[in-house]
């Protein structure tokens, strides 16, 4: 009989830790693809450490081939995309996830932005690990840290976490 008062215990206290950690935007289980959006984001703060995720909502979509080829790094010779698709087993994919956060700026004030992070998939099963191949708001982080005052700091520290 305390056995199961004690199981029943233990299940309803892990309810509601649970409970409590996804309605304060700490789902228990993160994807890869945000773990490494949330990466990318740490990269371009003055304090990393600060860092808190307020909430995140995460999709995939199939996309054209048009869309998947139209990314610089993706450009290849007429007769490599054929082969690509030819290949594929359906249509690319575009991982989205939309990133609330705060976080102390160089000065210490608190801000709370929103993150817009984007990957495009050849398969839907590749979600990437490192934050180059992450496009926040837009841009990469290397392309990010160019129009940035001490853009060849940055330039170097992300480099070193490619």
């Amino acid at each position: 009989m305390k056995v199961t008062i004690a199981i029943a215990a233990f299940l309803l206290v892990g309810s509601v830790a649970l409970g409590y950690a996804y309605i304060g935007g700490y789902a228990p289980f993160t994807s890869q693809f945000v773990q490494t959006c949330e990466n990318a984001i740490k990269e371009r703060l003055a304090d990393p450490l600060s860092y808190r995720r307020i909430g995140v909502d995460d999709s995939r979509s199939t996309i054209t081939w048009d869309e998947f080829f139209a990314e610089p790094e993706r450009s290849v010779p007429e007769s490599t995309r054929k082969a690509m698709i030819q290949a594929a087993r359906g249509q690319p994919v575009q991982y989205v996830a939309l990133i609330d956060y705060q976080a102390q700026d160089a000065i210490g004030a608190i801000i709370r932005e929103r993150a817009s992070c984007t990957f495009n998939s050849l398969t839907g099963s590749d979600a990437p690990t490192r934050t180059y191949w992450v496009k926040i708001d837009g841009e990469r982080n290397l392309e990010w840290a160019v129009r940035q005052p001490n853009a060849a700091t940055l330039h170097q520290r992300l480099l070193k976490n490619m």
